[in-house]
């Protein structure tokens, strides 16, 4: 078990180096250039929507401004000196009408213009963005596989360490146990109890739980499924 903690030890140097090279200032641009792609994707698809509903508004308004010139031929058409003065109201509240739709109408087709000079300005700024981000993506891959390469002799002098400590690990099972639980996310495998607490997961373990691993002194944590150690302390 002596063998099994050194390897968790040391592959804890592991992590932290290569931690050093996730959380290094070309890692975070590069995540925060990926970020900024997929956003670019989702902000595209949403203009692409609204600008195929201004298209659709537009040929809307298209139609209903067709439907109003032929109103306004009918009432210029309309015999204004043979009609009667009863009908005169009648030919004063068409023209009206058909004046305030036109107006109503002409301003929904201004609202659409504003709307669509809008998707094109944003198109654009997004757009330069993108290419900016894109024409960063080289140096900062470069500044990212730098890091890795000043890191990469300590990382396998640690590997090198552990393969030399593997021979000499007694129990074969648990070591198997622990590199696939390491493979599986959970890690340090083997933590501590620090008072009622998993030394892993900070959960507060129940108390018929600490007396079984006292007697145990190895269980398994119910909540991250790490393997909580007694010491006796």
């Amino acid at each position: 078990m002596k063998t099994i903690l050194e390897i968790q030890k040391l592959d804890r140097q592991i992590r932290v180096l290569e931690r050093e090279v996730d959380k290094c200032p070309a890692s975070i641009d590069f995540k925060n250039y990926k970020k900024l792609l997929q956003e670019g994707k989702h902000r595209f698809e949403q203009l692409e929507a609204q600008a195929s509903e201004v298209i659709k508004s537009y040929n809307t308004a298209l139609n209903r401004l067709s439907k109003y010139k032929g109103n306004s031929e009918i009432v210029k058409k309309r015999n204004v000196d043979g009609i009667s003065l009863d009908n005169i109201s009648g030919l004063i509240s068409d023209t009206n009408s058909l004046a305030s739709e036109l107006i109503e109408e002409n301003r929904r087709v201004e609202d659409l213009v504003r709307k669509s000079e809008e998707i094109v300005r944003r198109s654009a700024d997004l757009s330069n963005k993108l290419t900016e981000a894109k024409l960063r993506a080289n140096t900062i891959k470069a500044r990212i596989e730098a890091k890795k390469q000043e890191v990469a002799p300590k990382i396998a002098e640690l590997e090198a360490k552990i393969k030399a400590l593997e021979p000499k690990v007694e129990d074969k099972e648990k070591y198997e146990k622990y590199k696939q639980m390491k493979q599986n996310g959970i890690f340090p495998v083997y933590v501590n109890l620090e008072g009622d607490f998993c030394g892993g997961c900070k959960v507060e373990l129940p108390l018929n739980f600490i007396e079984k691993l006292k007697t145990k002194k190895m269980l398994s944590c119910e909540h991250c499924g790490r393997i909580i150690m007694y010491d006796g302390k």
